[in-house]
């Protein structure tokens, strides 16, 4: 396996990638990461502290993919960024929470609307009654519309995962493959579970830009720069603590466009550098500490875009331009080691990443990303 990865990672990224040692490592925290949940199935987060009064909730690899969450804490409470996929994630981080400060939750807020970010919101409703749910306008409006179809077209995939699984366990080649998709079917109906009685609980205050709340700790600046991973992204900003909060905007995995505005997403990032942060707590993957990865994910996004908006106009199908666009192609990924700290991102906190090799990895979602960005080209 090592050898492969060396031969993928010099063949594919050249001399700006750094060697197969971080995604060795990575896959060795994985490994670990995995063990340990066994060992403590009701941690489902690693709790770091980022800054004085700051901690990032740091989502462990599960069958249901959970986002991250990132704790602010105030003088006399708590602000809480997203809130997973389920409310049984909601408590037990809190649970968890419990064991740094015993201040109640204030804030909660929706970074966007997605359900590995909203889903545990009800939760936090039951837990603290008093807290204000906080979005953007348009976000708020997008998740009152998953409470309609879109919401029963997720329930049906997760059923349809769940019998996939199940039939992937009954053809495993190997006893590690079949106890993977077991775990996976078994927590993918729990999950279901969760969701017979599921009520949405929308954010109660709003804002097109701006909102800033006032603490004797800390400031904290909520902020809209415009339509990215979906339309109606936010992000919290600490000036004191110089922390990033940032959704799905910029996290450790490729960015997910199914949603999303891959011709506007690059300015929005671009636009949080007028934030001067030095720490990001993501949606998904660890902790960031450095300003980099904003500018390199940019940058892929717009050779992305490029790429398949130039083959779009010349009458290329999805799948001519699958073949085309490659990780070999896309420059993007060796500048400044991009591409290298995404595949280890993605071994490290990707429940599924165990079963394929960094090349697959890579590829597979190269071309998942050419198709969403080839759908997502008109959307307005």
């Amino acid at each position: 396996m090592s050898h492969s990865r060396r031969s993928f990672l010099a063949e594919t990224l050249g001399a700006g990638w750094l060697g197969a040692s971080l995604m060795e490592r990575a896959a060795l925290r994985a490994a670990e990461a995995r063990a340990q949940a066994a060992t403590a199935p009701d941690s489902l987060f690693d709790v770091d502290q980022v800054a004085d009064g700051i901690y990032a909730a740091v989502a462990r690899p599960e069958p249901v993919i959970n986002c991250n969450a990132a704790i602010f804490e105030n003088a006399n409470d708590l602000l809480i960024v997203d809130t997973h996929s389920k409310p049984s994630a909601a408590a037990a981080l809190v649970a968890q929470l419990r064991s740094i400060t015993s201040k109640p939750v204030r804030y909660v807020v929706n970074t966007h609307f997605h359900f590995d970010h909203v889903g545990g919101a009800p939760q936090y409703r039951k837990m603290a009654p008093q807290a204000d749910f906080i979005s953007s306008t348009v976000t708020r409006g997008l998740i009152a519309e998953s409470a309609g179809g879109r919401f029963k077209q997720a329930v049906e995939a997760f059923r349809k995962s769940a019998d996939d699984a199940e039939r992937q366990a009954a053809a495993a080649r190997t006893p590690r493959e079949r106890e993977h998709y077991l775990r996976a079917a078994g927590e993918t109906r729990a999950f279901l579970g969760e969701l017979q009685s599921y009520s949405f609980e929308l954010p109660n205050v709003t804002f097109d830009e701006n909102l800033v709340i006032h603490d004797k700790a800390h400031e904290l600046h909520l902020a809209f720069r415009g339509r990215g991973h979906t339309a109606g992204d936010i992000v919290v900003f600490c000036p004191a603590k110089k922390v990033l909060a940032s959704g799905d905007l910029l996290h450790g995995f490729l960015p997910y466009i199914g949603d999303g505005y891959p011709r506007e997403w690059p300015r929005t990032l671009r636009a949080l550098a007028e934030f001067p942060f030095e720490h990001v707590i993501g949606g998904h993957g660890g902790v960031q500490h450095t300003r980099e990865r904003l500018g390199q994910e940019a940058a892929f996004l717009e050779e992305l875009t490029e790429a398949v908006a130039s083959g779009k106009a010349q009458g290329r199908t999805v799948e001519q331009l699958q073949a085309a666009i490659t990780p070999a192609t896309l420059k993007s990924l060796g500048s400044g080691g991009w591409g290298q700290y995404i595949i280890g991102q993605t071994l490290e906190y990707y429940w599924d990443a165990v079963l394929s090799t960094p090349a697959e990895l890579l590829a597979d979602g190269i071309k998942g990303s050419v198709a969403a960005t080839f759908n997502a080209l008109e959307r307005t």
